[in-house]
């Protein structure tokens, strides 16, 4: 999102930013109540979208800091939504002890070792750059503007190296579990 300019903002400008957050607080945290079901949780994303829109708003001027708070807050909830959903996903699949606990059985702990080895092994498809980059978006959370900070990348290139990391990885593990 090309929202950012490179000069840092000052002082005035992060209050303002940090004054934005607060006057927008309650409807994000009713529109990610909206996206995940979950009053608690909507305010946790809520708080984590006002951090990141701070921390940005220090480092560079934010051209629409509005849209950026609802763009990084929307992130979040989907986010959290492939979590929960990978989260119940394996949790249906076990069997339960007498006290309650989740106790995997065999076959489940094969299927996760099996899962694991193919996104291994379709990660070591990728090129070396197009993994990093995917590392970086997708276990670290960095945004696409701190990768190309970070890689001294254009964002434009880490977007398409992301595009492209996802494409291949999705299509190694779309082949092979038809094999």
């Amino acid at each position: 999102m090309s929202s950012t300019s490179p000069r840092p903002a000052p002082d005035a400008d992060a209050q303002a930013i940090a004054e934005l957050y607060a006057n927008c607080y309650g409807e994000l945290v009713a529109y990610l109540r909206r996206l995940c079901a979950d009053h608690g949780q909507a305010e946790d994303l809520a708080q984590e979208a006002g951090m990141r829109l701070i921390a940005q708003a220090r480092r560079e001027a934010i051209a629409k800091p509005r849209a950026f708070l609802f763009h990084v807050a929307t992130n979040l909830a989907r986010d959290q939504l492939r979590r929960r959903m990978v989260s119940d996903a394996y949790a249906g699949d076990g069997d339960y002890e007498d006290g309650g606990g989740f106790a995997p059985g065999a076959d489940h702990i094969a299927t996760v070792q099996e899962d694991v080895a193919r996104v291994s092994a379709a990660l070591n498809t990728l090129t070396p750059r197009a993994r990093d980059v995917l590392v970086l978006a997708r276990i670290h959370g960095h945004t696409q503007k701190e990768i190309a900070d970070r890689l001294n990348l254009q964002p434009k290139t880490v977007e398409n190296h992301l595009t492209r990391a996802l494409a291949q990885l999705g299509a190694a593990l779309a082949g092979r579990r038809r094999q």
